[in-house]
């Protein structure tokens, strides 16, 4: 990505965040909705007593652990601290590392983490749709890169899979 297209990319994602009524704050929507379902589905595990709510508390977590572990030791620098440019929604120069993502993850985990007590199509295409939104603006919104998302995604996968079907 070059700075012009960062550029670009936020600007029009900036645009349209000032059209929307509640602008910014809505770039929190789909994680808290993500956030609102594992919270649900948490609850559904302890009130029915259901054994996989270990699992289902363990794999996100790792996820979020091994992720936070990365960050630092891959090292990148988040796209509008090298570009010294703007993106949309709210930011904080030098705010932490950028590879992998780290609400990508989660939202993947949680998503895998929904489907997997919940197997049903209707269910598992709305998290990958939630989880797919969230990974998009992360990069529209100039938080990430293309990459940084990716690699989010394939290691909640490998993670999840393992330990979901494998374990």
């Amino acid at each position: 990505m070059t700075k012009e297209t960062y550029v670009r990319m936020t600007g029009a994602a900036r645009q349209a965040l000032r059209r929307l009524p509640g602008g910014e704050h809505l770039l929190r929507l789909p994680t808290l909705a993500c956030a609102g379902a594992y919270m649900l589905t948490l609850l559904y595990l302890m009130l029915t007593r259901d054994i996989r709510l270990v699992r289902v508390l363990i794999v996100p977590a790792a996820c979020f652990i091994i992720c936070t572990v990365l960050r630092p030791l891959i090292g990148r620098e988040r796209p509008y601290d090298r570009f010294q440019a703007e993106p949309a929604g709210r930011y904080r120069r030098g705010k932490g590392k950028s590879m992998p993502s780290r609400h990508t993850a989660s939202a993947a985990a949680i998503a895998l983490a929904v489907a997997y007590v919940f197997p049903h199509g209707a269910v598992t295409a709305a998290m990958l749709l939630l989880c797919a939104l969230i990974a998009g603006l992360r990069v529209v919104c100039g938080q990430h890169y293309v990459s940084d998302v990716l690699a989010a995604l394939l290691l909640s996968s490998v993670i999840s899979l393992t330990g979901y079907i494998l374990i």
